[in-house]
């Protein structure tokens, strides 16, 4: 008898288990609120007030935004409604007050302010009498960061055994070979660290686009910040300009006309370019009033043409570094002395339209998303200077529509990759190039790795300085939005960091071969058009009647990932490499 009570016990407790992982809240009903109609990031509030009460809440997300009515509680009626758990919030509940927004500074018949913790899935009562509030937690909710944890260890798993196999074999079947096939050879010539970086951000970059399981923090800040997803397109920009003196310097050694050079470098911008307005008809309107102009492809070939067009006009053919300690030492920053003038001239021409440019009923320098922010302090002002001109020279209709930034807070619609942004993308590869400077000339592996962590601390000082240590109180915002230098200098210190660490892995070292991210690396552009065009193609994505849970969502976004993975090592194994 015991021993069954045992097995039943343990039985249960391994079923409390999966239900944990796999975010089941146990139960279809609680006190009669039905938890199967609850969305991710979504829990019940219960509210019982002894008098007629407006709540009100405004996320963290939404910066200096007014409060807005969730619920209108009468005396003695206990009601229940739904609350987003996404991101905190703060609570006001104001007595005998119906209005759908409430100014921050209004403590007018303020009754209390709270912050309350929620989570998906779970309920809570909301008491408010004559002494206060409080919120009471009724069933625990879910733990949405157990099915992470469980498909990383999943995924190291995998990899530790592919790791293996792949050294097994290797030992048994040692042959002549070239791993890809002849086209390595030319690929061997260049650092690993370079594929593996591009490799990384390409795959990370179509995780988020897939949803990054639902986590928003694995995604793009809304307006400023930084988010994990803000990381991976100024990484795939800045890796870009990292290869443009070793493709450069290998064209003059191959004694290649500049200007056919420079005539490569204008067909592959327009190439580019043309390629990105293409997909942008993917998930938008291809009316010709309402083509999206700009995107990302469209920013990486704005930003190629200026870094690689300017660096192929202005680079010596054949270098002579100065004579003495301080020429040999400084070398790699002598040779790139008219991208950083270029640096100036586009940093001062940024600055300058950011901060006396604008609308004539915007507040010059405005650098908020408009709408409610500030409390309407400008709601038809959203993204500056930068939105101004998008608006202005492209039009409404030509921009992006569906921005998190005017969901949120409202406002006219700003393109994420819009004209002025452009300017200070192009800064960001010209400081790829100076880093690929830096690999061409410094020849010792503590020289290039030396100079690339130190110049990572640099950036991101200055970055941080600029923002005011704080997400929006400082002078220039991180803002993937605006593409702010806040922005590009510390996307730009992450990325020298990330490139350090693959350097010494891969290069240095020579404990990793940069696998799975190489592959992906070798064909990224391939990858990019590929998951943009198959982006609700079956079996790259797929769907289920309830997809309401971070576990379901990430293993969709998961699986497709590691299909366009799969895609990359078996073009590379083909010997194929696509590029423009």
């Amino acid at each position: 008898m015991n021993e069954s009570v045992y097995e039943k016990n343990t039985w249960q407790w391994y079923k409390d288990v999966m239900r944990s992982w796999l975010e089941d809240p146990g139960v279809e009903e609680y006190g009669g609120l039905n938890l199967t109609s609850l969305n991710m990031d979504q829990a019940y509030m219960i509210g019982v007030s002894d008098r007629n009460v407006g709540v009100y809440s405004v996320s963290d997300d939404c910066f200096r935004c007014p409060f807005e009515l969730q619920k209108t509680l009468e005396a003695g009626v206990e009601s229940s409604f739904v609350v987003s758990t996404a991101r905190r919030a703060t609570w006001r509940v104001y007595e005998d007050v119906s209005s759908q927004y409430m100014s921050a500074g209004n403590t007018t018949d303020l009754i209390c302010q709270l912050r309350p913790e929620l989570g998906q899935f779970g309920v809570y009562t909301l008491n408010v009498s004559g002494s206060g509030c409080d919120v009471r937690t009724d069933k625990e909710p879910v733990n949405i960061y157990l099915p992470l944890l469980l498909v990383l260890a999943v995924l190291f798993g995998i990899w530790i055994l592919y790791g293996l196999g792949k050294l097994i074999t290797s030992r048994i079947w040692r042959t002549g070979k070239l791993r890809y096939g002849d086209k390595e050879l030319a690929i061997q010539q260049r650092l690993r660290a370079l594929d593996t970086f591009r490799g990384i951000a390409i795959v990370f970059m179509i995780f988020v686009n897939d949803g990054a399981g639902g986590y928003w923090w694995l995604e793009h800040a809304t307006w400023n910040g930084l988010a994990a997803g803000d990381l991976v397109f100024p990484a795939f920009l800045w890796i870009m300009g990292v290869c443009i003196p070793l493709s450069v310097k290998s064209a003059f050694a191959k004694g290649i006309p500049r200007w056919k050079i420079l005539l490569h470098i204008l067909r592959r911008s327009i190439m580019m370019f043309l390629l990105g307005v293409s997909l942008n008809t993917m998930y938008g309107s291809n009316m010709l009033g309402e083509l999206r102009i700009f995107g990302v492809l469209q920013r990486l070939a704005v930003a190629y043409l200026v870094a690689a067009g300017f660096y192929a006009l202005t680079a010596p053919k054949y270098y002579t570094p100065p004579r003495g300690a301080c020429g040999q030492a400084f070398k790699d920053v002598l040779s790139c002395v008219w991208c950083w003038a270029l640096v100036g001239v586009l940093v001062a021409v940024h600055t300058s339209i950011t901060f006396i440019v604008h609308h004539p009923d915007c507040p010059a320098g405005y650098l908020g998303p408009g709408g409610k922010h500030d409390e309407w302090v400008a709601p038809e002002c959203s993204g500056g200077a930068a939105g101004y001109i998008d608006r202005l020279l492209l039009g409404d209709a030509h921009l992006y529509q569906n921005s998190d930034a005017r969901r949120l807070y409202g406002g006219p619609p700003t393109d994420p990759e819009g004209i002025l942004g452009c300017v200070t993308s192009a800064v960001q590869a010209l400081l790829g190039v100076q880093a690929g400077a830096t690999a061409l000339l410094q020849r010792s592996h503590r020289a290039r790795a030396s100079r690339w962590l130190a110049a990572a601390l640099a950036l991101a000082l200055a970055g941080a300085l600029l923002a005011g240590c704080s997400r929006d109180h400082g002078l220039l915002p991180i803002n993937k939005n605006l593409w702010s230098m806040s922005f590009v200098l510390v996307t730009t210190a992450c990325s020298l960091a990330l490139l350090s660490i693959c350097y010494t892995f891969t290069d240095v070292w020579r404990i990793w071969g940069g696998e799975p991210f190489r592959a992906p690396g070798l064909n990224a552009i391939a990858l990019y058009v590929g998951h943009s065009v198959c982006g609700h193609l079956f079996p790259f994505h797929w769907r289920i009647p309830h997809m309401r849970t971070h576990s379901v969502y990430l293993i969709e976004a998961v699986w497709g990932t590691a299909l366009w993975v799969i895609i990359a090592h078996i073009m590379a194994k083909k010997k194929v490499f696509i590029t423009l």
